[in-house]
C-alpha cells in the first residue's frame, strides 16, 4: 500500500473536479486519451472486459469461467423469473427492460435528481408489492442484472445537457477525485492513475468501461452485488466509512462514472474476483 500511495502522489495528476463547469464530453474524452497513454496496447472495446483488458494471465482465467457456466447464470435466471413474479413489468419505467438499462442512471427534471437502475427498481417493487427491498445485494442485484442483460451489445449513452444534470455531475465527479479514509485516497488514485498496477496481490482495473457489466458477480462476494455496494467496498479498503447504497452521494458518482463509459457496449460478462 506504501508503494501504491508513493506512487498517487509521484504522478501529480489531478482532473478539476470541481470546476464550475461540468463539460462531460471533454472529461470522457481525456480519460479515453489517459489510458491510450498508459495502456496503448488494450482497444477501447475490450475495457468492457476490466482487469481481464490489462492482465493476460487473469484473461485466460475469466475465459475458462465464461466457456463454463458462469456462476452467476443461476441468479440472473432467478432475476428474470422475479421481475415478472414482483409485476416489474407493470411499471412504465422497467416494462422494456433493455431501454431501461440503457437509460438509466439519468437526471429527472422534475424531482432534481439522478434516477438509478436499482432505485427505479426499489419504487416499482414497493409499489407493485407494497414491501420495500434491499439496495445492493440478493433480489435487487438479480433483477438488476437480468434487466442489464437484454441490453448486452447496446452502447452505454449517459446524457448531461442541463444545469441540474450538470450540477448533479460535477458532484459525483468531485466524489470519485476526493481522497478518503485513513489512507488519504480517492477511486481515480487506484483506477485511473495506477489501473493495471498492483495493490498487493490484486490489479486495479481500470475505471474506463467500470459500469459496463454491472451488477456484477465477486468470487469475494460468493454473489452477486451492485455498483454501490462496490462503491461500499472501496471506501472501506480506504478505511473510510461507507455511505449507504442509493444515496445521493453515491447516484451522482454513478451518474458520472457511467457517463466516462459512454460509448462502450453493456455487457453480460459479469464475473470479477
Amino acid at each position: 500500500m506504501k508503494k501504491l500511495i508513493t506512487a498517487v502522489v509521484s504522478l501529480g495528476l489531478m482532473v478539476g473536479a470541481t470546476s464550475a463547469i461540468a463539460d462531460m464530453e471533454s472529461d470522457r474524452k481525456a480519460l479515453v486519451g489517459h489510458f491510450k497513454s498508459i495502456l496503448p496496447n488494450v482497444e477501447f472495446a475490450d475495457y468492457t472486459n476490466g482487469v481481464y483488458a490489462v492482465d493476460e494471465g487473469s484473461r485466460e482465467q475469466f475465459e475458462e469461467i465464461l466457456d463454463g457456466i458462469p456462476p452467476y447464470e443461476d441468479a440472473v435466471e432467478k432475476g428474470g423469473a422475479e421481475y415478472l413474479k414482483y409485476g416489474l413489468n407493470k411499471c412504465a419505467a422497467l416494462a422494456d427492460p433493455a431501454a431501461a438499462r440503457v437509460k438509466h442512471p439519468y437526471f429527472d427534471e422534475k424531482s432534481q435528481q439522478v434516477v438509478t437502475l436499482e432505485g427505479e427498481i426499489k419504487r416499482c417493487y414497493n409499489e407493485q408489492t407494497g414491501k420495500k427491498l434491499g439496495s445492493s445485494k440478493g433480489k435487487i442485484a438479480r433483477i438488476s442484472a437480468w434487466i442489464s442483460d437484454q441490453a448486452a451489445g447496446q452502447k452505454i449513452n449517459v446524457i448531461v445537457e442541463s444545469a441540474g444534470a450538470k450540477a448533479a455531475y460535477a458532484k459525483g465527479k468531485a466524489t470519485f477525485y476526493a481522497k478518503r479514509g485513513q489512507f488519504n485516497m480517492s477511486c481515480a488514485d487506484c483506477h485511473v492513475y495506477n489501473a493495471s498496477k498492483k495493490a498487493r496481490a490484486d490489479i486495479l482495473s481500470p475505471a474506463l468501461g467500470h459500469t459496463t457489466h454491472i451488477p456484477m458477480y465477486r468470487a469475494k462476494w460468493s454473489g452477486m452485488g451492485t455498483l454501490h455496494r462496490r462503491y461500499g467496498g472501496c471506501y472501506k479498503n480506504m478505511r473510510a466509512k461507507p455511505l449507504k447504497a442509493q444515496t445521493e452521494t453515491y447516484r451522482n458518482m454513478e451518474f458520472f462514472h457511467q457517463a466516462m463509459s459512454n460509448g462502450l457496449e453493456i455487457t453480460d460478462a459479469r464475473y470479477r474476483k
